[in-house]
């Protein structure tokens, strides 16, 4: 049983007037209690080990059974960020003083080590006042032990952060009726301690070399640590579940639109066995080794398509297979489990679209990607990750509600739901044309007396496409009768930089208008400089100034006009280009204004590059770091 001498003396060292009533304070007592890591970035978070009331008999202890008791008791354990020792911390509440006391613990019960208690209290208004909340420490000598407060600035804050930093936000909190209060209940899946080693672990193993060789154009330190962290994640539930089932071999998975391939990587060299099927290849791809299983597959959810052999089927932003990654997971097998995180809304073959959902786009969406995988079969757990996006709740679905001998009929409701979510009727017959249809009742979707209610079908997309036919081809990888005929799959991205245009097109086109341009005389005078070459024939005046031709003007549509045959546009627009594109690549030919416009060149042309250095109080400075030299054309 846990103890706290409260009759020391304390030393007011900070106070703040407030509006919010005694509930609401309580409220954001609880963010902090329960959620630190939001105030204070030095911790990943806390843990609650124990909760009771304190009897104000003498009596024996009791469970929390309420939310307004006269006294209760949290021990919380804070988690620093960087994988340091935790700290245990016992909070006090006693609603009849309004006080929360904080008290970190040694082993052998309270004890005021660096960070020991500090006193948050609030008091109650008199007539026509305003109420105040306090923060207090206790003064040196009257804890009998002679220790005064001293902190560590991490697990064991400062007296200035703490009345500078946590009392006006908890201030903040109550009078704003606390919003996340309520987002601090929900126990996580995976231990907060465990997830804070392990993380720090895997960071300094994998982070350095990647974020330094990170070959594509997406930001490294956003997109290595988040596949970091959620890797940490699988890897302890995964562990979880083992110690449980006394699984001897590692989980095997399927990344399904693994993308970069991180997250595979991360697993694999983890000893799990997968492989990560994406619509391309990433550059990063190639730094993986053999070890990595990574394959090029547009994937159509079909028949043919199941991962019997994996244990865990994977859904990491996946786009338009997150709402397929339950329904393959439970036709795959009874034990197939799956772990999707949803970020773009899409439903089995359109873009996602909120009707008769009043809550926000991400949560509607959250909501029916967790009615599907009820529907499949699935106990859908949900949790929030700790990684930097905004799109970070995930859902697991790792039991299943029915029994292994009911899968007959649980997999014609499964089908009754997907046809009923389809932008046609009778998708079977790849002849049926799109019209709307019927949302599937609860009542026939309940599994196992699991009802589905009605705000979690809110979700069905009201635009439904009418053209055309439901019985187009798809392309990708399709094994067996695509379980959804409507279904694309998204095409292959390209570039639209023209950088893949013919090199002999651009020449052509290059050629074609600058000697188009150059055909009528416009002569100015420029100085010669080093880097400047005279042409034969091109005059120079007495002053030293040479005459350059910059040539005339031509308007777009007089330029189409140049190439007779439409092989060569057909071309720019295969390859996602156009005349500007190739116009604005060449600038050290052109110069484009309201028309095309041969500009004032050099032979070679001299170029600056720089490099943009930005500064917090919003100004930037440009470095010179080097010369480059290209000649208009040859």
């Amino acid at each position: 049983t846990y103890r706290m001498d409260v009759k020391a003396q304390w030393e007011v060292v900070c106070q703040l007037q407030t509006a919010a009533d005694f509930a609401d304070f309580l409220a954001g007592i609880d963010v902090w209690i329960r959620r630190p890591h939001v105030v204070n970035k030095r911790v990943v978070g806390a843990s609650i080990l124990q909760e009771r009331a304190v009897p104000k008999d003498g009596g024996s202890d009791r469970p929390v059974t309420g939310d307004h008791l006269s006294s209760r008791q949290l021990l919380r354990e804070l988690i620093p960020r960087g994988g340091g020792p935790s700290v245990k911390e016992l909070v006090t509440i006693d609603e009849d003083n309004g006080t929360c006391l904080f008290s970190s613990l040694a082993a052998s019960g309270p004890l005021a080590i660096p960070g020991g208690g500090y006193l948050i209290r609030y008091h109650f208004s008199g007539p026509g006042e305003q109420a105040r909340v306090t923060l207090a420490i206790p003064k040196a000598g009257e804890r009998g032990d002679g220790v005064s407060y001293t902190a560590d600035g991490v697990v064991a804050p400062t007296v200035t952060w703490l009345a500078d930093v946590l009392l006006p936000r908890i201030v903040r909190w109550a009078e704003g009726n606390c919003s996340l209060a309520g987002k601090s209940n929900r126990d996580p899946l995976v231990p907060l301690d465990k997830f804070s080693q392990l993380y720090h672990q895997l960071k300094e193993k994998y982070g350095p070399f990647f974020v330094q060789n990170w070959p594509e154009t997406t930001d490294p330190h956003k997109f290595v640590y988040e596949d970091i962290a959620i890797a940490t994640f699988l890897l302890l539930l995964w562990q979880e579940e083992r110690d449980t089932l006394r699984l001897l071999q590692k989980q095997s998975f399927v990344d399904l639109g693994c993308g970069n391939g991180l997250l595979v990587h991360l697993l694999s060299s983890e000893g799990h066995p997968g492989k990560g099927i994406d619509l391309r290849s990433r550059k990063v791809w190639s730094l993986y080794g053999p070890s990595t299983q990574l394959e090029v597959c547009a994937l159509t959810p079909s028949s043919g398509m199941s991962f019997f052999e994996y244990d865990w089927l994977i859904g990491n932003h996946s786009d338009e297979l997150t709402p397929w990654i339950p329904v393959m997971a439970a036709r795959s097998s009874y034990t197939a489990k799956y772990f999707v995180l949803p970020c773009c809304p899409y439903d089995f073959d359109k873009k996602f679209s909120r009707v008769g959902c009043a809550q926000s786009q991400y949560r509607c969406y959250l909501d029916y990607v967790r009615t599907i995988g009820r529907v499949m079969g699935f106990e859908v757990e949900e949790d929030v990750m700790r990684i930097p996006s905004n799109k970070r709740v995930c859902h697991i679905g790792r039991r299943r509600l029915y029994q292994p001998d009911d899968e007959g009929d649980i997999d014609a409701k499964r089908k009754e739901f997907i046809d009923s979510r389809s932008s046609c009727t009778g998708v079977a017959s790849p002849s049926s044309s799109c019209q709307d249809t019927p949302v599937v009742s609860a009542e026939k979707l309940s599994l196992s007396g699991v009802a589905l209610s009605g705000s979690e079908l809110c979700g069905r997309g009201g635009d439904v496409s009418t053209s055309g036919s439901c019985g187009d081809d798809t392309k990708g990888c399709v094994l067996g009768e695509p379980w959804l005929a409507t279904f694309k799959p998204r095409p292959e991205e390209r570039t639209r930089n023209g950088s893949r245009i013919d090199p002999k097109i651009k020449a052509l086109i290059v050629n074609t208008v600058a000697f188009k341009l150059l055909s009528e005389e416009n002569y100015v005078n420029v100085p010669v400089t080093e880097t400047s070459h005279s042409s034969e024939g091109e005059p120079t005046g007495s002053d030293g100034r040479q005459r350059w031709n910059v040539g005339g003007k031509l308007h777009l549509n007089d330029v189409a006009s140049l190439f007779g045959g439409a092989d060569v546009l057909l071309h720019l627009k295969e390859e996602f280009g156009g005349l500007q594109t190739v116009f604005r690549n060449h600038r050290q030919v052109f110069k484009g204004l309201s028309a095309i416009e041969c500009s004032v060149v050099f032979f070679p042309v001299v170029w600056y590059v720089c490099r943009c250095i930005a500064l917090k109080n919003g100004e930037s400075t440009v470095e010179l770091v080097g010369w480059v030299l290209q000649l208009c054309w040859k």
